[in-house]
């Protein structure tokens, strides 16, 4: 009989895409957690350093100020040294001052300029100066304390007021922007000690303080910071003062320039400028909570910070650092990642394909063992079909010679072997399972060569459907319990050898039972008959070094279970496989 030809392993197509699908998926999923939780980390340690810088700038500005006001005070106490040494020089009488007087103790004294102050009706007016603009300027109009402090000065009352510095009948004003000048940042100094009829005021430019600020103050601080040798990561700095930043409205001006008081940043620069600064700004000192956003200016990404700080006054700290950094690091290391998940994947894939081939393979070859096994029996059953077909003259003749002879009774049992014969044939036939078919054929052989009866009773499993492996180890487990049936019944001489077999399908599992009339099994040895090793055969006995632990291995491989029940009159294995 010719064997067809074998076709060769495949890989599944549909399978590998899916897998590969999935692998995709994978991937793009783990890219997004990495991209997610990495620019998540890298943001709040962005965040951490401008934390760290703003702290820096807030202990600077708070070490700064301490320094700036002790400097401003020598200079209060420098311009009540240069006025007590004016007043000495000039006439008690403002009437008999005269201006060019004033330039010239003004040069000596190395001050700036100087003015004399008098009352005016409700008002305290410039009346004599160095400085023409001076000269009958109102100081009714000033704001904050200077016009108070000018009326206890005159009335030779203790100044106290809530700014600027108070010695001995003497003021001195904070250092602010020149009304006559505000190209200037002056510090004025205010004496009168009840011997003239006017408020003597020296006053200086600003020059000594914004030098010390440029080169130890805050600024130079936020310099360093920016443009140091260490990359703080930080672009620009700028501290706000949020009564004037949050106006929103024309500052005071002269002359193009606006008053050092109420200038919106107090320390730093603000260059990137963003349409929500001002409301990140108003948040902070609403909430008193750090607030961010990333923006883009100038074409660059720029996170922006927030921060509270309480100085004289609630200030806000605004922090622009480059977040381009950020995106480099992450799209770096997201590269990274994808280069090895790649990598990965592609090896993992080659392995998938290499797994399927050897699966498939597994499967052909169980396949071709099957087929051999299939093939091999049902050859022997055509053979024995042929032979009947060819006694089948010779059983014709035998049964016309006993009629003619009238040997009924031989006649009857001669018919009834050739009956009993035909009809084991069909039934092996009828099982449509082409590897249990061609089992059962091997061993009802079998059973005749050792004089066993052995019946079957297989319901018709057409409708099941066994892969190669399944139905091999299926055919490997019926072979070794049918074979131990054979060899449990074998001892017996005065008593008919009885192996009988039985399948079906039940609810969802594929069931068979091997029932044999041996010698009983001890209940105390049926827990052990299933461990490696163990048999209840007769040393010497043909296959007593089978172990049913091998059966029950091959039964739990496909989640099935396997039972033995052992009486006086039979012993009955059953397995049961789910489909």
């Amino acid at each position: 009989m010719n064997r067809p030809e074998q076709a060769k392993p495949k890989i599944h197509l549909r399978s590998s895409l899916f897998i590969l699908m999935i692998s995709v998926i994978i991937v793009l999923l783990t890219d997004s957690v990495f991209y997610y939780y990495t620019k998540r980390m890298l943001t709040a340690e962005l965040q951490t350093k401008l934390e760290l810088i703003a702290d820096n700038v807030a202990i600077s500005i708070k070490h700064s100020k301490l320094g700036e006001k002790y400097v401003e005070n020598l200079i209060g106490q420098n311009l009540r040294t240069a006025a007590l040494a004016a007043q000495y020089r000039l006439d008690p009488d403002i009437e008999k001052v005269s201006n060019e007087e004033l330039i010239a103790i003004s040069k000596e004294l190395m001050i700036d300029h100087m003015t004399l102050l008098k009352r005016s009706g409700d008002d305290i007016i410039g009346y004599k100066s160095t400085e023409p603009k001076e000269i009958n300027m109102s100081t009714k109009t000033w704001s904050r304390d200077w016009f108070k402090a000018f009326n206890q000065l005159l009335d030779t009352t203790e100044t106290n007021v809530s700014s600027g510095q108070a010695l001995p009948h003497y003021w001195s004003g904070p250092i602010n922007t020149s009304m006559s000048d505000p190209q200037y940042v002056d510090k004025w100094g205010y004496y009168y000690d009840g011997r003239t009829n006017y408020i003597l005021d020296p006053y200086v430019h600003d020059t000594f303080i914004q030098n010390y600020q440029r080169e130890t103050g805050v600024n130079a601080v936020i310099n360093e910071m920016i443009n140091g040798y260490t990359n703080h990561g930080t672009a620009e700095i700028a501290v706000f003062n949020p009564p004037i930043f949050l106006k929103q409205q024309e500052q005071f001006k002269k002359e193009g320039y606006t008053w050092f008081s109420d200038r919106e940043i107090l320390f730093g620069t603000y260059t990137m400028k963003d349409s929500r600064d001002l409301e990140m700004v108003q948040e902070v000192i609403r909430s008193k909570k750090t607030q961010q956003l990333i923006t883009t200016i100038q074409g660059k990404t720029l996170l922006k910070m927030f921060i509270p700080l309480q100085l004289d006054m609630p200030v806000v700290i605004g922090l622009s650092a480059d977040y381009e950094q950020v995106q480099q690091s992450i799209g770096k290391q997201q590269l990274r990642l994808l280069l090895l998940i790649g990598t990965t994947g592609l090896i993992a894939f080659f392995l998938v394909i290499v797994s399927i081939r050897f699966m498939n393979r597994r499967r052909e070859i169980a396949a071709e063992h099957v087929q051999e096994v299939y093939v091999d029996h049902i050859d022997s059953l055509f053979r024995s079909m042929k032979e009947q077909r060819h006694d089948f003259n010779n059983h014709v003749a035998t049964i016309q010679s006993l009629v003619h002879l009238k040997e009924y009774a031989e006649l009857n049992r001669y018919t009834a072997e050739i009956t009993e014969e035909t009809t084991a044939l069909n039934d092996i036939i009828q099982i449509n399972v082409p590897a249990l078919s061609a089992i059962v054929q091997s061993k009802v052989i079998q059973a005749v060569e050792r004089r066993i009866t052995f019946e079957h009773e297989v319901a018709n499993l057409k409708q099941i459907h066994l892969g190669a492996v399944k139905a091999t180890d299926l055919v490997r487990i019926l072979s070794n319990l049918i074979d131990n049936a054979f060899d449990a019944v074998s001892p017996q001489k005065y008593v008919e050898r009885k192996v009988r077999l039985v399948g079906f399908v039940k609810g969802n599992s594929l069931i068979f039972q091997v029932y044999n009339n041996g010698e009983r099994i001890p209940y105390e040895r049926l827990e052990s008959i299933f461990e490696p090793g163990f048999s209840t055969k007769d040393e010497g006995a043909q296959h007593a070094g089978l172990g049913l632990s091998i059966i029950k291995n091959l039964v739990h491989q496909y989640g099935g279970k396997i039972h033995v029940h052992s009486s006086m009159n039979e012993t009955c294995f059953t397995i049961s496989i789910p489909l």
